[in-house]
């Protein structure tokens, strides 16, 4: 699998990850326990951010190399950059709703649960077709050439989750994250 790839799935597992953190919080908020709403809007505003800033751009840039070898796979090119449009809109529109209730917005509880378990299920749809059919096709069919002209275009930016820690960014996530891990956080 080449860098690109390898970097892409990385980011998934990374994904999916915080989609489970997130189906975790939801499962004790339908159960009526103590959830904590802090804890997914920053996680959700951490996938907006991420996905518009680095993972979709670096996508989009693959499909643009490819778009010449795409053959029966441009419809589901097509699903998938419609689908990193609506998952960014999504993850949004959940985020300012667990804001609005934080701050005193009135929401059901069968509103809430309903937006994100949506948010939760499109995006897992999203990565099973990107890695289970067009990550294999793309890893077979670009050529050398082809994934240095992506990776020369890719956006330098550094992962502040999951790579170069932000000390003032993503904190609750992020401590939430290492002691779920059993590791210790350093302040």
């Amino acid at each position: 699998m080449h860098r690109v790839l390898e970097r892409l799935h990385r980011d998934h597992v990374n994904l999916e990850r915080l989609l489970n953190l997130l189906e975790s919080q939801l499962n004790e908020f339908y159960e009526g326990r103590e959830s904590d709403f802090d804890l997914k809007a920053e996680l959700l505003e951490y996938i907006e951010c991420y996905a518009e800033l680095v993972h979709h751009p670096t996508e989009e840039r693959m499909f643009a190399v490819a778009k010449q070898r795409l053959g029966d796979k441009r419809a589901l090119v097509e699903q998938l950059q419609d689908q990193h449009v609506r998952l960014v809109g999504a993850a949004r529109k959940f985020r300012q709703s667990l804001e609005g209730v934080v701050q005193g917005a009135v929401l059901s509880r069968d509103e809430l649960e309903i937006e994100g378990r949506e948010f939760i299920a499109l995006q897992r749809l999203h990565l099973n077709a990107e890695e289970g059919e067009l990550f294999p096709y793309l890893d077979g069919c670009l050529q050398a050439q082809e994934w240095d002209a992506i990776e020369r275009d890719l956006p330098q930016y550094k992962d502040p989750l999951f790579g170069e820690r932000d000390p003032n960014r993503f904190r609750t996530l992020y401590r939430y994250l290492l002691d779920a891990s059993g590791q210790e956080t350093d302040g």
